[in-house]
């Protein structure tokens, strides 16, 4: 029986030490679970706080680059409109030629930019997404971010630099055509006072027209026409209608005035003159007679002053028809 006893006892001791192992086994799972579910709360944590700042960090380079692809997107507009107006009005195409190329560098950034920019708020509004679903996958997270903030942190510059390119292109073809437009007063001047030279000349070469008649009984010129000017420009047009020319309505005028004659047109017939006229006879009364006037005074013979002297020369004509050798006689 001792020895019985004493293996209950011995029994019981060993029941009692894997016990203890048991239950110390089962406090240090115990303890581990807790520390893993700690760190997976705290993998939760930092993955919320970094996704927040993400989306931060999105949202407001969103605003800064949307802002600037703004001002690329006028100042491409208003570099068009520039090439637009400056149209023939600077002295060579340079300044503008590099505009043009300006332009579509330009536009070219702004595809590349507003691409990028375009990713950014797809990443931001997916990041969102996968937050607001309350079982984000930390993998899904992870790339998110990691896209966002590649995106976010990338280089912009060129943007600005585009903007800044074109400014400058704008005023150097602004330049150009201020040079363009002093080019043309310049040339302006130069062309006023070469009219007024003219003008001048021709008042020196007034006695070019000989003011003495050379009609004799056989024939002959008559004394040029040649009145004064209006004392103001305001004199009255003849009606000259439509599809007619001022040509063709003052060779119909003489005509009617005087079927027997017709016009010769001899250019520098009136230099010096504001207008004038001349008519040469000869032959007989069924001669006709030449009236001779200044084709580039066109517009002048159709006014007051002008239709004068269409007047005077067909009346030499009328007289010639009537009076033929003896017009100077019978005058």
């Amino acid at each position: 029986m001792p020895t019985k006893k004493k293996t209950l006892k011995a029994k019981f001791k060993s029941w009692q030490t894997i016990a203890t192992v048991v239950s110390s086994i089962s406090l240090i799972a115990g303890g581990v679970g807790v520390f893993a579910y700690q760190q997976h709360t705290q993998a939760q944590i930092s993955a919320a706080a970094a996704a927040e700042e993400a989306i931060v960090l999105g949202e407001q380079r969103i605003d800064e680059i949307s802002d600037r692809i703004d001002d690329l997107e006028l100042a491409i507009r208003n570099s068009e409109q520039t090439v637009v107006n400056t149209d023939g009005q600077t002295l060579d195409e340079k300044e503008r030629e590099d505009l043009l190329a300006e332009i579509e560098t330009s536009k070219e950034t702004w595809v590349a930019q507003k691409t990028k920019l375009l990713e950014l708020e797809a990443a931001v509004k997916a990041l969102k997404n996968q937050m607001s679903s309350g079982t984000p996958a930390r993998e899904t997270l992870a790339n998110l971010i990691g896209n966002i903030s590649e995106i976010a942190n990338s280089d912009w510059m060129p943007i600005v630099t585009q903007v800044i390119a074109l400014g400058e292109k704008i005023t150097s073809v602004q330049s150009a055509q201020a040079s363009w437009q002093q080019e043309m007063e310049r040339l302006a001047d130069e062309e006023a006072a070469a009219q007024a030279a003219e003008a001048a000349e021709r008042l020196a070469r007034e006695q070019t027209i000989a003011s003495t008649s050379t009609l004799t009984d056989t024939g002959g010129s008559t004394a040029p026409s040649a009145p004064a000017p209006p004392p103001t420009q305001e004199v009255l047009v003849a009606p000259v209608a439509p599809g007619e020319t001022n040509r063709s309505f003052i060779t119909s005028y003489i005509a009617a005035l005087a079927p027997n004659s017709f016009i010769s047109w001899v250019p520098g017939l009136c230099d010096g003159y504001y207008v004038c006229g001349r008519a040469w006879v000869g032959g007989i009364n069924t001669t006709p007679v030449r009236i001779e006037l200044d084709p580039a005074l066109e517009e002048i013979y159709i006014n007051t002053v002008g239709l004068s002297v269409l007047v005077h020369e067909a009346a030499h004509a009328r007289q010639w028809l009537k009076y033929g050798a003896t017009i100077i006689p019978s005058n």
